[in-house]
């Protein structure tokens, strides 16, 4: 509801009013009195002003500071306060000494200032920081009794816990009391929080034990940590003494270079590292510090994964219905079925239940070679349809593959063209550098054929590279296994489409 004040005179202040008009304004008076916006004499005096009103400017004057309506409750600044609202402020300031936020003197002071408030804005400055009226402010809430008592439990506690030490409890119970405002309280509350508790300090001592027995710290730095540790004030002090205990940054364990070394030896047996490496790399991981300094002695000596194995089925899945090796893994298998694995359970289900009988009544058999195929092969038509629809958005994340494709080209040189489509398990490049660039090189054709073959792309039976093409018969594909590695397959690793480093 849009509450105005005063009575319009429509812009018009200099004509002369007429009866209705007085009779109008009027009637906003008449409200103003029963609503106890105006006593008795103040309405008198108005409504003598009304009758002797000349223009409708004189009659707005006099009506300036009502409400156009009856029965507006809003705290409207410039409107003279209703009866009922100003009982209510009374009543709100009343609770405010008995709950504490006012002395008796503040009480007496805003009491009287009350009684001679005429507008809403006078009955806001009286009231402020004393809750329950609308617009009070959080911000500006006054103490009350049950604020301090509940922080001065707070701080007990916070003794007993050993935030605090015993000698700090007079200074912060003063504090608490001469708090004015809530948010005081709060805000020597929340320091008080931020420090350190006595279990705290517990635990970081024994995370340092841990450390120690675990051959990450001497005796020394133990005992001169877990010293600093009692006198730390702070969580950020705490963390401070164990950042270096994990992550990446962690100092080394007894047991990080037992495994150090014995990874070392391991790459001596099998002919990765020479004798002389060995000890420099033996010797190197003795002077580490941290895990950190310790990665790049053994970072090249890791087993490579073995890749995706793709079989028949998977190939038929690929040529059938969509490209599997664009599916993300599922975060909860119960959530989502990997589509491919839904397909091949329901096939093989679907066949064995058909084939179980008329192995065992060979007369069924000939129903099968008749008509009994029919509903089968429309069950794994249906099975088809439904490892579609769960399969997700595939055309994007082909677009997307294709898009890595470019950009991986492109930083090999910047100025080529690319055309790219990938059709009928056929994939078309088309190379073309700027005018001025010269000819294609046959690097950047052979790098071509080098990221499509390690693209996600699936079936893919040729690759079409400007005027060349490349077939991918069996011994074509071993050529470029050797070349390239293995193509990527299985599932896609957290929606990542980028197969290229």
């Amino acid at each position: 509801m849009i509450v105005k004040l005063g009575w319009s005179d429509g812009g018009q202040r200099g004509l002369r009013a007429t009866n209705d008009d007085r009779n109008a304004v009027l009637r906003l008076l008449e409200a103003a009195k029963d609503e106890g916006r105006l006593d008795a004499a103040q309405h008198s005096g108005r409504a003598d002003g009304v009758r002797s009103a000349k223009t409708r400017g004189d009659l707005a004057v006099l009506a300036a500071d009502l409400p156009n309506q009856r029965g507006v409750r809003e705290w409207i600044d410039q409107a003279r306060m209703r009866g009922d609202d100003r009982e209510r402020a009374e009543r709100l300031l009343a609770d405010a000494a008995a709950q504490g936020r006012l002395t008796a003197t503040e009480h007496e002071g805003r009491s009287a200032a009350l009684s001679d408030a005429v507008t809403y804005a006078e009955a806001k400055s009286l009231l402020k920081g004393v809750p329950g009226w609308p617009g009070a402010d959080e911000r500006t809430l006054l103490a009350g009794t049950a604020d301090r008592a509940a922080a001065q439990t707070q701080l007990a506690q916070a003794v007993t816990d050993g935030r605090v030490h015993p000698s700090e409890h007079p200074v912060l119970t003063a504090d608490i009391g001469q708090a004015r405002q809530v948010s005081d309280l709060r805000a020597l509350l929340g320091g008080i929080a931020a420090r350190v508790s006595d279990r705290e300090r517990e635990n970081t001592a024994r995370e340092l034990e841990v450390a120690y027995r675990d051959g990450k710290l001497d005796a020394e730095e133990r005992a001169a940590r877990i010293g600093r540790a009692q006198e730390a004030a702070t969580g950020a002090d705490l963390t401070t003494l164990v950042k270096d205990l994990s992550g990446g940054g962690r100092l080394l364990a007894r047991a990080d270079r037992e495994k150090i070394a014995a990874r070392l030896a391991e790459a001596l047996d099998d002919g990765r590292l020479d004798p002389a490496e060995h000890d420099s790399r033996l010797r190197a991981a003795a002077a580490a510090a941290t895990i950190a300094e310790a990665t790049p002695l053994f970072a090249d000596l890791i087993t490579p994964p073995r890749p995706a194995w793709r079989g028949p089925l998977d190939a038929a899945f690929d040529i059938l219905i969509l490209n599997s090796a664009l599916l993300p893994a599922p975060r909860h298998w119960w959530q989502r079925p990997h589509p491919k694995l839904t397909w091949k359970v329901l096939n093989a289900g679907t066949l064995v239940a058909w084939a179980y009988p008329c192995v065992k009544w060979p007369i069924l058999m000939g129903l099968w070679l008749g008509a009994g195929w029919i509903p089968v092969a429309g069950l794994f038509a249906f099975y088809a349809w439904l490892a579609g629809r769960g399969a997700g958005d595939i055309k994007a994340r082909q677009a997307a593959v294709i898009a890595d494709f470019r950009a991986a080209l492109r930083r090999v040189h910047p100025k080529v063209n690319i055309e790219f489509e990938y059709a009928d398990s056929t994939a078309k490049v088309g190379l073309r550098l700027a005018k001025g660039s010269g000819d294609v090189p046959a690097q950047l054709l052979d790098e071509a054929v080098r990221l499509v073959w390690g693209s996600r792309l699936y079936p893919l039976k040729s690759i079409k590279v400007n005027a060349r093409t490349v077939v991918l018969n069996r011994a074509e594909r071993r050529k470029l296994r050797y070349q390239y590695g293995p193509r990527p397959y299985g599932r896609l690793p957290k929606e990542d489409l980028t197969p290229w480093n």
